[in-house]
């Protein structure tokens, strides 16, 4: 039997054994964060109109602050959500620091939307969403709601993979202050200081800071990585207004260790990193700037208004051997010829405005609630690279830097959307959701370095999406077996436009010269004098995909169990998928594959097994294959992948928790996690493979102030140790002639305190 069947017959029979002396706990603590319903934290989970509430189910967990108070204060946020079902998530350095990717059901982050305070946080230009821009976001989050799958439209989201719904910290009305310290393994350590200043002099306004610094060695060779943020925010109340403002930024500096490390070397090595160069470092800042406002116009009317701007700059650095000349117009320096070889060092830079405006207008109806709204952003980059040295040249030569490519990159976006959600009755409820989007992409290269005349390439995409979708919710009216029964069942579609990269060439970009876009036809723009400016392409090879999403479930539960089952069913047309490769900047190979099938279950149990133990489990099963696929490859080679594995998707995944409150002083928690295999490319070879892994964590938490030392009242200490059995398993990679993969950490640790006062 493998291994997640034992760990989840093992958890069902503990839990099913010892409720028979379990205690009925009347305020519902064994539903835990198992499901929006089924949950005595769905009472503090902050509700907003981008979220579902009691009288929707559909694929939902809620994380609340109170579960946020013993996160692993070290770890990036993604991390932090790895006790959902069907979700993944791994560091570059391979320690949960620096560069953070997050999975869910498999999808990678440009197919999961993020919303904060309901303003999307995805990147238009790419569709990411880059946690190493927001060190220890966690701190100034109040809860976390993971809406899995096609989700709603609200806050003009496209969502596939699912929705990570995050609200910042309640501002409180009297003043306390949180400071945090701790330190870790591989040299990390983190201070964080947060105050609230409470309601001042009866004004309606309340505010609240935090200062935070992060810095670790990373656990893979030169992944060091280095992040401050502030994070403030004000809010003003009125009899019928409530008006909120977040301002938050910071800096991060963290070194290369995005490409993955062959096997063999990974055998010599576990903590290799194929980057050497000394100053391989990312730098970058992005303040965030919010502004919400609700103006109650009457007990069942609400208008709601967020406007936001987001401002990013920086760059990364790297050492290039052996390039031509040419390509970085070098040529242009006295006795370089454009086809000789040259080492050199560059910097790519990238400076980014988005501003948006998010509104929708809420209507409760008594026997249901209908919510109107859109949103509309506009966005503008600017991409540049500079040579900074260069093989024969001296320093003198680059003073100014050397700009060898530049482009800009324009999306505009609007979309509207209708929600009505009706309480038939009987325990019965139905929710209808229409969207429509309408998306403006345009790219041009500047006239910059060798980019000149036919080498200058620029295009414009349309997309129009209409996404319907449906829901139903039943609950029993009456308990079956001492429980409340729900069923609930839906339908979506979804699309996604290709990102900037996956417009461009499979395995280079708009800063490679001589490299055109992917696309079918061409047209040269011709200056006054007949001589051509640039070339303006249309007719994207690369098109936008669309997923049919079908999902069911059951939901049961009790004072002290909650259980949730459910299964979706997800048909994809023009899926763009990984290739099984990297490009030069270490992101995945992509294009579209005709028709994809991607099917799995979920399954999240929560157990009060008595009144100091709670077990909880999360687990998925997933099914994901090519339905029709003809690979071309980059040689002219044809091969036919339908029926094949698509590559890095997680056949399995589970996460098991044991807690125990000894006393009011001690806490303990033991968690067991296990991750399927993961092809690494789309042949379905067994041998190119990422191996099932299984690890085990062990948490403390004490409360030094219970415990006699009155000095130190609101204190609490804990300490995290993961991956107890120092078992050797690696979280992402690809097939490049051989096997790459990313390594995670061995045995570490984190040791800290809390104090609140």
């Amino acid at each position: 039997m493998k291994l997640v069947q034992i760990l989840i017959l093992l958890i069902l029979l503990l839990a099913g054994t010892a409720l028979a002396e379990a205690p009925v706990d009347a305020t519902g603590d064994a539903a835990g964060d198992a499901s929006s319903d089924a949950s005595s934290d769905a009472e503090v989970v902050v509700i907003t109109a981008s979220r579902y509430g009691e009288e929707t189910r559909l694929n939902v967990t809620n994380i609340s602050h109170e579960e946020l108070q013993l996160r692993e204060p070290d770890l990036e946020l993604p991390l932090l959500l790895q006790n959902i079902p069907g979700v993944f998530a791994y560091s570059d350095a391979g320690n949960g620091l620096g560069y953070t990717y997050l999975k869910m059901r498999g999808f990678n982050q440009n197919r999961i939307g993020v919303l904060f305070n309901g303003i999307p946080f995805n990147d238009p230009e790419d569709h990411q969403v880059w946690w190493v821009d927001l060190p220890d976001l966690g701190s100034s989050v109040q809860d976390i709601q993971v809406q899995r799958g096609v989700t709603n439209s609200v806050g003009g989201m496209t969502a596939i993979g699912g929705t990570v719904n995050i609200i910042s910290r309640d501002l409180t009305k009297t003043p306390q202050g949180l400071i945090s310290l701790n330190i870790g393994s591989y040299g990390t350590k983190r201070q964080m200081i947060q105050y609230q200043t409470g309601e001042l002099n009866n004004t309606g306004f309340r505010s609240m800071i935090r200062l935070s610094r992060q810095e670790t060695d990373g656990y893979r060779d030169r992944s060091g990585h280095d992040g401050w943020a502030v994070f403030w925010s004000g809010q003003y109340d009125t009899d019928n207004t409530t008006t909120k403002m977040n301002i938050y930024t910071g800096r991060e500096v963290t070194q290369h260790a995005w490409d993955a490390v062959p096997e063999s070397v990974l055998a010599e090595n576990r903590r290799a990193n194929m980057e050497t160069y000394h100053n391989a470092i990312d730098d970058f800042r992005q303040p965030h700037y919010e502004l919400h406002n609700t103006w109650f116009l009457s007990d069942k009317v609400e208008l709601t208004n967020r406007l936001y701007h987001i401002k990013g700059e920086g760059f990364y650095e790297n050492f290039k051997a052996d390039q031509r000349a040419g390509d970085y117009a070098l040529d242009q320096l006295p006795g370089v010829g454009a086809d000789d070889d040259v080492d050199l060092v560059r910097q790519k830079w990238v400076r980014k405005e988005h501003t948006g405006w998010v509104p929708h207008l809420n209507w409760n109806q008594g026997g249901g609630r209908l919510l109107i709204g859109g949103d509309w952003y506009t966005f503008h980059s600017n991409h540049w690279g500079n040579v900074l040295g260069a093989e024969g040249f001296t320093p003198d030569d680059f003073v100014d830097g050397f700009k060898y490519h530049e482009y800009t990159g324009d999306k505009d976006q609007y979309s509207l959307y209708a929600n009505e959600r009706w309480n038939v009755g009987g325990g019965l409820t139905l929710t209808a959701d229409l969207h429509y989007q309408h998306k403006e992409y345009s790219f041009k290269q500047k006239e910059v370095g060798s980019f000149a005349d036919e080498l200058r390439n620029a295009y414009t995409v349309e997309y129009d999406f209409f996404n319907p979708k449906g829901a139903v919710n039943w609950q029993a009216p009456h308990t079956v077996g001492g429980g409340e029964v729900k069923l609930y069942g839906s339908v979506g579609v979804n699309h996604r436009e290709p990102t900037d990269g996956e417009l461009f060439d499979t395995w280079q970009g708009g800063d490679d010269l001589g490299v055109t876009p992917l696309f079918g036809s061409s047209q040269d723009v011709l200056r006054p004098d007949g001589s051509v400016a640039f070339v303006e392409w249309a007719d994207p090879h690369v098109k936008e995909e669309r997923v049919l999403d079908y999902e069911a479930g059951f939901s049961w539960q009790n004072p002290s169990v909650a259980l949730n089952v459910g299964g979706y069913w997800m048909e994809f047309t023009d899926e763009i998928v990984p290739f099984g490769g990297v490009n030069d900047d270490g992101s995945s190979i992509r294009g579209n594959a005709e028709s994809t099938l991607h099917r799995g279950v979920e399954l999240e149990f929560r157990a009060k097994v008595n009144l100091k133990n709670t077990v909880s489990l999360a687990a998925s099963k997933s099914w994901d294959e090519f339905e029709t696929f003809i690979f071309h490859d980059w040689d002219g080679s044809v091969a036919d992948l339908s029926g094949n594995p698509i590559a890095l998707f997680p056949e399995h995944l589970v996460m098991a928790n044991w807690e125990t409150v000894w006393n009011p002083e001690v806490r303990t928690r033991i968690r067991v996690r296990n991750t399927g295999e993961q092809h690494l490319d789309n042949t379905g070879d067994d041998e190119r493979v990422i191996d099932a892994w299984t690890s085990l964590d062990l948490s403390v938490w004490l409360d030094l102030g219970a415990v006699g030392m009155e000095a130190l009242e609101g204190t609490t200490a804990f300490l995290h140790v993961r991956n107890v059995g120092d078992t050797e398993y690696e979280t992402w990679g690809y097939y490049y002639g051989e096997n790459y993969y990313t390594p995670a950490a061995g045995r570490n640790f984190v040791l800290g305190v809390d104090h609140t006062f």
